[in-house]
């Protein structure tokens, strides 16, 4: 392997843990988020990907988040201008997606029609994505932690 060749072996657990969940958390943006439910009984009716909405917001600031995350340990001087600690930036965006996911899914419409309860309820792949993106928040804390980032706010 080349030296130009960027080794991801040799990343620490909480880059890599959190670089891969990123990336499996963008693929499942695009799966069925939620679905249609009447009455709490579930069909095979129409679905929606997280990429609907305030999810849009949610899945740009994941693809930024993990990408600055990216740079940062790959090609660190990419992003010496940045006004704020890279491993800060890229867990801010984070957790701000995390924040957009979850009104995604506190906002999914739903209606009474004909006596009906008929509205969306979070499928398979939200409560993955969800997961996903808690777990790459929470290993963005703690790879700021080992780096000695301070979290703004916490005093140090």
């Amino acid at each position: 392997m080349s030296s130009s060749t960027p080794d991801f072996k040799a990343l620490s657990r909480n880059d890599q843990v959190f670089l891969g969940a990123g990336v499996v958390a963008l693929i499942f943006s695009f799966i069925d988020f939620a679905h249609v439910t009447a009455s709490g009984v579930s069909g095979s009716g129409p679905s929606e990907s997280a990429w609907h909405g305030v999810g849009i917001l949610a899945a740009l600031l994941l693809l930024l988040g993990v990408l600055v995350a990216a740079a940062n340990v790959f090609a660190p001087d990419a992003l010496s201008a940045l006004p704020v600690p890279a491993r800060l930036a890229s867990t801010g965006l984070t957790v701000l997606a995390l924040l957009f996911f979850v009104i995604r899914w506190l906002t999914l419409p739903s209606d009474n029609f004909f006596g009906t309860h008929v509205g969306f309820t979070l499928a398979w792949g939200g409560y993955v994505l969800l997961v996903l993106t808690v777990v790459t928040a929470a290993f963005g804390f703690l790879g700021m932690k080992e780096n000695g980032v301070a979290i703004p706010g916490t005093g140090g």
